[in-house]
């Protein structure tokens, strides 16, 4: 028989039990949809980590600690300064370096006082962290101190009175900075009382510097928390002079001092070092490398591949129980032919004496069977889309805010086509045993069958 025969005869037998093959198929159906959702939702929860995180953030490799002694190289420099600099350049993978420095600086907008950490970095990291700017440009390369606020550190200021938020626009306000250091019980302001000064007076309040706002990070919508919302950024040699003019003669925050707060020594020590590299992948490779070598190091690549892993283990389990589903679908798969080999025995043994070849009938049991699972995979991932809409209109937009637009459910193309390829396998291997039941009758006797 020609293929275009056996599909017609297959088809036209499913239309005739149509009651029984449209319940076989909704068991499918109901499988596939489970296989899609429960995946899906795996796959919207591991790629939720990564989209938290702007790329370059998976570029880059902190250096916080230098090698114990014993693990130190020859000429390894003791502390994180200049010198230790090409040091890290060379190391395979890495394609930047920046030097960093972290102090904590008391802001005061108007009548309101809040604590934040500035991050100084060089201009050119800036420009290469590709910050998308709500409005200002970024510093450049020798021009005076200028801070690149967080999306949503306008958001941060209340009145001490009412304790109520504040409305602050850094376009307009100005921002008054006094440079802090970490005492027992949190910040605490630097540049109050002076050596000398009478300790029975009360202690000069710190000096307090114009910080001007020079541009502001974009927020990704509906005023969602995103990794820079609480971040200041600011030039690292501008936020170095700024702070030497604001505390001349004294060290600066975690810098060496003598026992009356004199610099001491002149080599700079930064609070870390930051590697950038080509690649998350990089990063993890300059991560490893590191460590052996024995340096303190951390990566943002690092958790989040711990996390991806996570998620994969639920992607697992949620595939798992969809795929008992389905497999209950195959048992009603192969009962359903089962009572059609039953049902058709006279019209099996006729087709026999006909002379229809063994492949023919079996094929056609099989045909039927895989066309049972196909359908009922075709509609099962049409409705997997709609609930996977549906739950992203609902519970995704509240977990995102209002009007915003979060992904729980991720149905990618590898999980489409493969949803329904496996549902037609299973509805074809659901049919192996019907199918060799049939080619197996006795002709004869499925002549005299009732």
């Amino acid at each position: 028989m020609r293929w275009t025969d056996l599909l017609a005869t297959s088809l036209a037998s499913l239309r005739q039990r149509l009651f029984r093959t449209s319940l076989t198929v909704l068991g499918v159906l109901i499988g596939t949809t489970s296989v899609i959702v429960m995946v899906s939702l795996g796959v919207g929860l591991s790629s939720s980590f990564t989209s938290q995180f702007q790329q370059i953030s998976l570029r880059q490799v902190s250096v916080n600690s230098v090698p114990p002694p014993e693990m130190a190289a020859p000429g390894q420099p003791a502390q994180l300064s200049g010198d230790l600099i090409p040091i890290l350049a060379a190391e395979p993978g890495v394609r930047a370096v920046w030097p960093t420095y972290l102090v904590d600086v008391e802001f005061t907008v108007g009548a309101a006082t809040q604590y934040f950490q500035v991050v100084g970095l060089p201009a050119e990291a800036l420009q290469e962290m590709n910050l998308d700017l709500a409005w200002g440009q970024l510093p450049q390369p020798g021009e005076s101190l200028g801070l690149v606020l967080g999306d949503l550190l306008h958001t941060q200021f209340w009145d001490p009175v009412t304790g109520m938020p504040l409305e602050v626009d850094f376009r307009s306000d100005t921002i008054f900075g006094a440079f802090a250091t970490f005492g027992e019980y949190g910040p605490v302001p630097i540049g109050g009382g002076e050596d000398g000064d009478d300790p029975t007076q009360p202690a000069k309040p710190p000096k307090r510097i114009i910080m001007p706002a020079v541009a502001q990070i974009a927020n990704p919508g509906n005023d969602q928390w995103g990794p820079y919302s609480s971040s200041v950024f600011a030039d690292f040699d501008a936020l170095r002079k700024a702070m030497e003019k604001a505390m001349p003669g004294k060290a600066l925050p975690n810098q060496p001092a003598t026992a009356d707060g004199k610099p001491k020594g002149k080599a700079f020590i930064y609070t870390e070092i930051r590697l950038l590299t080509d690649s998350p992948e990089d990063a993890e490779m300059v991560l490893n490398s590191l460590r052996e070598q024995g340096y303190g190091a951390f990566a943002d690549v690092e958790w989040i591949r711990q996390a991806q892993s996570q998620a994969l283990m639920i992607q697992a389990v949620f595939g798992g129980i969809g795929f008992v589903s389905l497999l209950v679908a195959a048992i009603g798969i192969a009962n359903t032919m089962m009572m059609s080999v039953y049902e058709r025995t006279k019209e099996i043994g006729i087709m026999k004496v006909m002379g229809a070849a063994l492949g023919d009938i079996r094929r056609m049991f099989l045909i039927e069977s895989a066309a049972i699972g196909f359908l009922g995979g075709v509609i099962g991932l049409v409705l997997s889309l709609a609930a996977s809409a549906l739950l992203n209109a609902t519970l995704g937009a509240q977990v995102a805010g209002e009007g915003g637009s979060g992904e729980l459910s991720v149905v990618p193309a590898w999980l489409m086509v493969g949803a329904v390829v496996f549902a037609t396998l299973i509805g074809t291997l659901a049919g192996l045993v019907p199918a060799q039941r049939a080619t197996n009758l006795s002709p004869l006797a499925a002549m005299r069958a009732e």
